[in-house]
């Protein structure tokens, strides 16, 4: 059965006391540290390919050292391994949630799929407040699979254009005001990775009476995202974001799949030490 949501999150809160306790009374303006905590919520499929949305409470964490060591939840605990003139590559362990047949009625009988580590590699070059990326992540658990990623984001100060990009001190990033987020992606899937959470086996077709489907590598989706960062305060600043997810291919054409476009959105509060 599935954890609650503070289990769920125990990996994760572990390695952020461990990477983040000694250094925390002396982040700030000046510190080789940047810490970026905070609390939200998010609206989204119970399931990839799920048509029955729920909303779950998650934590927001962005800690770097030196622009060297980082730890967020999308890339895991990584480092840089080379940054200059914009191009950065980086890598890192992170960590995968799972998915429970409890989780819908839709999954009956399809069994668990076991929460997991990740290897990630990512390469970005950033062209002004563009960021054109492509980034690979190995799964090392029930699903053994392999995912690409590719895409462009960014985020664009709408006082952009009056210099009020950069002051220290206020809200995210030293955002002056509101600013822009943006995002459109493409992943690829391997065979391992498509079979484990859109195949049905054998087994799985006698306990869920859906047929068996064996579905192969290729894209999986196509996500677009947006959103709005407004700080209200010194350090402070709430986040808006919603996005656009669309399955594809043998992905979309699996029985498991009662929707193959979702929409989705989130709003979280955060402060920077």
């Amino acid at each position: 059965m599935r954890n609650d949501t503070a289990k769920k999150f125990l990996p994760l809160l572990c390695l952020l006391f461990l990477f983040a306790w000694l250094p925390f009374a002396e982040a700030g303006e000046g510190s080789d540290w940047n810490i970026r905590i905070g609390l939200g919520a998010r609206y989204d499929a119970k399931y990839e390919g799920s048509d029955e949305m729920e909303t779950r409470v998650l934590p927001l964490i962005d800690i770097t050292w030196k622009d060297l060591v980082f730890l967020n939840p999308r890339e895991g605990l990584g480092v840089h391994l080379y940054d200059d003139h914009g191009l950065k590559v980086s890598a890192g362990v992170g960590y995968v949630f799972g998915r429970d047949e409890s989780d819908s009625d839709d999954l009956r009988g399809m069994g668990d799929i076991d929460d997991a580590a990740a290897a990630n590699l990512k390469i970005k070059y950033a062209i002004g407040p563009i960021t054109p990326y492509i980034g690979a992540s190995r799964h090392l658990g029930d699903v053994d699979g392999t995912l690409v990623e590719a895409g462009v984001g960014g985020i664009v100060p709408l006082a952009l254009m009056t210099g009020g990009m950069n002051s220290p001190g206020m809200g995210d990033g030293g955002l002056k005001g509101p600013a822009l987020q943006f995002g459109v992606s493409a992943t690829w899937a391997d065979g391992d990775y498509m079979e484990g959470y859109f195949g049905v086996n054998s087994v799985q077709s006698s306990g869920s009476g859906y047929a068996r489907y064996r579905p192969g590598s290729g894209f999986k989706s196509v996500d677009f995202k947006f959103g709005i960062i407004y700080p209200f305060a010194e350090n402070w600043a709430v986040s808006a974001r919603g996005g656009y997810s669309r399955l594809l291919g043998d992905a979309a054409d699996s029985p498991i799949v009662k929707d193959d476009g979702r929409f989705s959105g989130g709003l979280f509060l955060s402060y920077r030490f």
